[in-house]
């Protein structure tokens, strides 16, 4: 499995699941950060990726560790 991680914060903390076409954004307080998610989607990702947003860390990494 593919991934790329990016613990920063923001809508810049985003791990990509390429075998899934999943990006997982990491955000601490989703709105209104996630409005903009479409539009990164939309300039970053291919299609067919789809985005998933988790608010704990926790959860967050435990998709990281999918490598």
């Amino acid at each position: 499995m593919n991934t790329k991680h990016n613990y920063k914060g923001g809508l810049f903390n985003y791990i990509v699941l390429k075998e899934e076409k999943e990006v997982i954004f990491y955000l601490h307080n989703p709105y209104p950060d996630c409005l903009n998610i479409p539009d990164i989607m939309k300039q970053r990702f291919p299609n067919d990726y789809k985005s998933i947003v988790v608010n704990s860390l926790d959860d967050f990494k435990k998709y990281g560790a999918k490598v």
